[in-house]
């Protein structure tokens, strides 16, 4: 193994080490404020750096968010120059970032509101990223979007799923945001083409994974909440698999109601352990099980990008849990709700 494999190796361990703890977040969902939250997170973790100039007393969630994920994408940055420029693998948050930003401009557009999104743009990651941030920020209308990516991938994916999903009145956001992952998985998917052997498949498996559970996710939440037919349904997945076949998956969407579906894919073998029928919350569920992947390849992968790309979905994972923690407590929610909606 080369220098750079053994640096990645020794880096990402020492990093996870320092993740919060079950401790952590049982502490964590008992603050009673952002303040709170804010101030724990500094004086208790690891995150102590990253909120070293915040003052709590003024802090609100906009920001510490934007601070969570700048603390993220700092791990990241310092991580991928070990993987060596050629390694595509490095630009998957540069991607996933980028891609999030192109969609809440285009929701600031359906709404109404060009440029309200100024205020959250992550100025931090300026130099990495393949468009201008602050241009897109100040996009008014859709000819000045495809202006502003024009020069990227993702300008020509617009542009076509604008042709192809024209509607009288506006702009059809499911489409464009099924176009965009759509072009993020595949890309990332095929660049897992180019590794050889087992290392391959573990990143298949990493990523694929990630796409199927936000593919349960949506069925899920469509089922419930919006009571969505089944050709409503197909429009919103993803073209990706891993542990459920087209079949199967395609079963699931015909299911007559979430229940319906929750039993069925609790017959699933890879998704017996973690979820119930009774789940009202599948994502805590779903992530649970990508967590376990995850962890095994932290523990057991001696490949650089394996182990790499599943510390950064692990952390991405911590963020999101602690933004929920956020959102929770904003909503007065009690610390035993919260704690069902975190992945642990």
């Amino acid at each position: 193994m080369n220098k750079s494999a053994n640096a990645v190796l020794a880096k990402v361990r020492a990093m996870y080490g320092q993740m919060l703890t079950q401790a952590q977040y049982d502490d964590l969902i008992r603050r009673q404020s952002v303040q709170e939250i804010s101030a724990y997170l500094r004086e208790k973790t690891s995150y102590a750096a990253a909120l070293s100039e915040v003052q709590d007393s003024a802090i609100h969630r906009g920001q510490l968010e934007n601070l969570l994920h700048k603390d993220l994408f700092h791990q990241y940055i310092r991580l991928v120059r070990f993987l060596g420029a050629q390694n595509r693998m490095g630009f998957y948050v540069v991607m996933d970032m980028e891609i999030n930003l192109i969609l809440a401009c285009i929701r600031d557009l359906i709404s109404g509101h060009p440029g309200a999104m100024l205020a959250e743009i992550p100025a931090f990651m300026s130099p990495y990223a393949s468009f201008d941030l602050f241009a897109l920020a100040r996009v008014q209308d859709f000819p000045q979007l495809l202006e502003t990516v024009a020069h990227t991938p993702y300008g020509p994916v617009l542009q076509q799923c604008a042709q192809s999903h024209a509607r009288e009145g506006g702009m059809d956001y499911t489409a464009f945001e099924v176009a965009l992952r759509t072009y993020y998985y595949t890309t990332l998917l095929g660049y897992c083409g180019k590794l050889r052997g087992n290392n391959r498949r573990q990143v298949q498996e990493l990523i694929s994974l990630r796409a199927e559970t936000s593919n349960l996710n949506t069925i899920f939440r469509l089922k419930t909440t919006f009571h969505a037919p089944p050709e409503r349904i197909r429009e919103m997945l993803l073209p990706v698999h891993c542990r459920i076949g087209e079949k199967q998956l395609d079963r699931l969407v015909e299911a007559r109601d979430a229940q319906a579906f929750m039993k069925m894919l609790c017959s699933i073998a890879p998704y017996r352990r973690a979820l119930s029928p009774e789940m009202s919350y599948i994502e805590s569920g779903t992530e649970a099980i990508r967590c376990g992947l995850i962890q095994q390849k932290l523990h057991f992968s001696t490949d650089p990008q394996v182990v790499f790309l599943a510390f950064i979905l692990l952390r991405q994972i911590e963020a999101e849990n602690i933004i929920r923690v956020i959102e929770g407590v904003r909503y007065q929610l009690p610390p035993e709700r919260i704690g069902s909606l975190l992945c642990r």
